[in-house]
């Protein structure tokens, strides 16, 4: 009798492990399947493009360049006695030339801020002028009959006093440029460590530009003086008598000075113009262009 119920305990025991195989096996089987899509869904939409990639870039739309006018080169004098103008230098990119003075408490700053505004510099030399009584003259200045040893020694000083000038103009000279002798020691100077020379024509009589083709020294010389009258009025109206000339001629060159008047008319002027089409250039540029 107990075995017969030991028997039956076993069978059910076996039919129950078998039921629970065959659930767990379909169970199983239903899990991998993938699941049947449903007809009437729609299709998964395509994914969108990156936003960036969707906007069309911006294209900022810019004033057209006036045509060219002309080109004007600017060389403005007498920098070095002091630093108020330093903003003038610092706080644009005008392409101006300063020519500052040797020997003076600010040369050297003036030149390196000059340099690091990718401004051209050169050297405004003291040299003798007629009636030199009418004038404070500088203690270092090239005269007439200087032994070219002499004439040598204080160019050399004043290129260390200046340091990154391109070349040398003359500050007062009427006496000075009409000598020939001294003016061929200064282009031979010149020569030999290759830079320029601007004449500031301020005598008629000058021998500067004989003096440097004759010794290949490249040079240029002014044409218009900016603020000989400290106006404003008649600084702005040789500044026109300036461009007038670089659309006739192409290129003109301008002499003003570190004058508080002056530079505030420039600050206004230069962008003024440089709207109409003119083009302000450095010497350096202007002599590559005559070569």
């Amino acid at each position: 009798m107990n075995n017969s119920k030991n028997a039956i305990i076993l069978l059910l025991s076996a039919i129950v492990l078998i039921q629970s195989a065959v659930l767990l096996y379909v169970f199983l089987r239903s899990e991998r399947r993938p699941a049947r899509p449903v007809e009437s869904e729609a299709p998964a939409p395509a994914a969108l493009p990156p936003v960036e990639e969707a906007v069309a870039p911006v294209v900022k739309r810019e004033e057209p360049a006036a045509p060219l006018q002309g080109k004007i080169v600017l060389i403005l004098d007498d920098w070095g006695y002091n630093l108020r103008h330093r903003h003038f230098i610092v706080g644009n990119d005008f392409h101006v030339t300063l020519s500052v003075l040797p020997f003076k408490p600010y040369s050297e700053t003036i030149a390196k801020l000059a340099y690091d505004k990718d401004k051209d510099v050169i050297v405004h030399m003291p040299m003798e002028p007629h009636d030199k009584e009418n004038y404070g003259l500088e203690e270092k200045m090239l005269s007439v009959g200087m032994r070219p040893a002499e004439v040598v020694r204080l160019l050399d000083e004043a290129f260390v006093s200046v340091p990154f000038a391109k070349g040398l103009s003359n500050h007062m000279g009427s006496k000075a440029t009409e000598d020939a002798a001294l003016m061929r020691t200064v282009m031979t100077y010149l020569k030999k460590r290759r830079l320029f020379f601007v004449d500031s024509l301020v005598t008629p009589q000058s021998v500067c530009a004989a003096a440097a083709r004759r010794e290949g020294v490249a040079f240029t010389q002014r044409d218009v003086f900016i603020d000989n009258v400290n106006d404003a009025d008649a600084i702005r109206a040789q500044l026109e008598e300036l461009a007038e000339k670089a659309r006739a001629d192409g290129i003109a060159v301008g002499l003003a000075h570190d004058r508080p008047l002056t530079i505030r008319v420039l600050e206004e002027e230069i962008p003024r113009l440089e709207k109409e089409g003119f083009r302000f250039i450095s010497v350096s540029e202007a002599l590559r262009e005559k070569t």
